[in-house]
């Protein structure tokens, strides 16, 4: 919810971290502005239908394990789940941030000097007085939204995990999860087991792979490029063309 906040934050006050970022950030929304002009508007339509195609629905469950999968998922996405999970990953996030510096970042300062150690919010506070306010108000309203959106997407997202357990799980084994779940242990762990995929552990030791992740992709893409040598190399787009108007000649 608040990565939301930020992006907003940064994008409608006049707070830059530098003068360097405040240039690139113009230059991306007239860039952008460009662009919005010469694209055709945005279809949400258009976007349902790729991922239509993308995956694919699946056989309907048998009923009967389909309405037991249904009592299962409620158990373990309770309404306003989404809300408070959103609210849990992004919790503080929005002020840590405010509270970093350009030298957090890894900024480099000019001409040789030190990067500036004046955080984010201290320049924020230097062009707009009321900004702490504004932080707040827009905080409640993108919460009030958030909440809003997740009664739309709980109730699709419901069904679409009980579809796949209906599958994945027979009727007996739906049956004694649910028991489980009926229990004052069940409960709480159906309360807790959407957002603690997001909590801040889970987030840390997932963004601890990522040094050995990409040390490991180098590796990788030699072994690519060994197992595909034998293959001719693709067309560019000239030769695909020019393949193309020779094919439609004919």
């Amino acid at each position: 919810m608040r990565s939301i906040l930020c992006a907003l934050l940064l994008v409608s006050t006049p707070v830059a971290a530098a003068e360097p970022g405040k240039k690139a950030a113009q230059a991306t929304t007239e860039q952008a502005a460009k662009d919005a002009k010469a694209e055709p508007p945005f279809d949400p339509a258009q976007l349902v239908a790729m991922f239509d195609k993308m995956f694919p629905a699946q056989p309907d469950p048998e009923p009967a394990r389909l309405a037991l999968a249904r009592t299962t998922v409620q158990s373990l996405l309770p309404d306003g789940t989404y809300a408070r999970m959103m609210d849990g990953v992004m919790g503080g996030i929005v002020d840590r941030v405010m509270d970093m510096s350009e030298a957090d970042f890894g900024a480099k300062g000019k001409e040789g000097k030190p990067a500036s150690k004046e955080t984010l919010r201290q320049a924020a506070m230097k062009e707009d007085p009321h900004f702490e306010e504004r932080m707040r108000i827009m905080e409640r309203v993108v919460t009030e939204e958030l909440t809003k959106i997740s009664r739309i997407i709980e109730p699709k997202l419901r069904e679409g995990l009980a579809r796949s357990m209906a599958r994945r799980f027979d009727a007996p084994q739906l049956t004694e999860i649910n028991a489980f779940l009926a229990t004052d242990t069940g409960r709480a762990f159906g309360n807790q087991s959407m957002s603690m995929w997001v909590d801040s552990d889970v987030m840390r030791a997932m963004m601890g792979s990522v040094p050995e992740i990409m040390e490991a992709m180098p590796a990788a893409m030699k072994r690519l490029e060994a197992e595909t040598a034998h293959l001719p190399k693709p067309k560019t787009k000239a030769e695909a063309k020019k393949a193309q108007d020779s094919d439609d000649e004919q």
